[in-house]
């Protein structure tokens, strides 16, 4: 026997799924702009309400907050992946590495509070993380190889050493942030000394910050 939709109609069935989606859409994007403004300490019922909709249904995408926090941070690295998938498909003979790694600074720089929730451990072992930051990896791995065919990149360094030099930075930029944004741009810059193939010259932007004396 064939089970009806609840809806009465294919057509209808879409629509709801189509309401579905954009609320969804709107809880993400709502979300994205208030942890960025207010921290991730900010309630829920803000963030259902800056996307005008009610905390049913906040709560039936999200169950818990956790899991909203997830799917932004998820949400950050698949538009950078995108990005980088069209990079890769524009069939560029231009470096890819590391603008992208100054992307993906750029992106954990804005998105700090919720990119130090989901940096945990714990976290990263959810499914939805995992393919997140397979997607990255393999997207990353992609550019090297392409870099190191136009003789750009190094021989011998992956996608790991990539992002453990994203997370670098990202780690000089809050502890080290009292001596401004100079701390990072030095950081960025050994960073394209560390990947450039040997032979291609880069001169070190800044200076090295000095650490500083305790008054007397």
């Amino acid at each position: 026997m064939a089970v009806e939709s609840d809806t009465g109609s294919d057509g209808a069935t879409r629509h709801q799924r189509a309401d579905a989606a954009r609320n969804r859409a709107r809880l993400l994007e709502a979300a994205t702009e208030v942890f960025r403004e207010r921290g991730v300490e900010v309630g829920v019922g803000e963030i259902a309400d800056r996307a005008g909709v009610g905390r049913a249904t906040l709560f039936r995408n999200f169950p818990t907050k956790r899991d909203l926090i997830v799917a932004v941070v998820a949400q950050r690295i698949d538009e950078a992946i995108a990005a980088g998938r069209a990079l890769l498909a524009s069939d560029t003979d231009q470096e890819l590495v590391f603008p992208f790694v100054s992307e993906m600074i750029g992106i954990q720089e804005a998105d700090r509070s919720v990119f130090e929730v989901v940096g945990s451990e714990e976290l990263l072992q959810l499914d939805e993380m995992r393919a997140a930051h397979d997607g990255l990896i393999e997207v990353i791995d992609e550019m090297i190889v392409h870099d190191q065919r136009l003789g750009l990149v190094r021989e011998g360094i992956g996608a790991m050493d990539v992002l453990m030099l994203v997370k670098g930075a990202c780690v000089v930029s809050a502890t080290l942030a009292e001596f401004g944004p100079q701390s990072l741009d030095r950081h960025l810059s050994l960073v394209r000394v560390a990947i450039n193939a040997p032979g291609r010259e880069y001169e070190l932007r800044g200076r090295t910050p000095a650490w500083p004396t305790p008054s007397t």
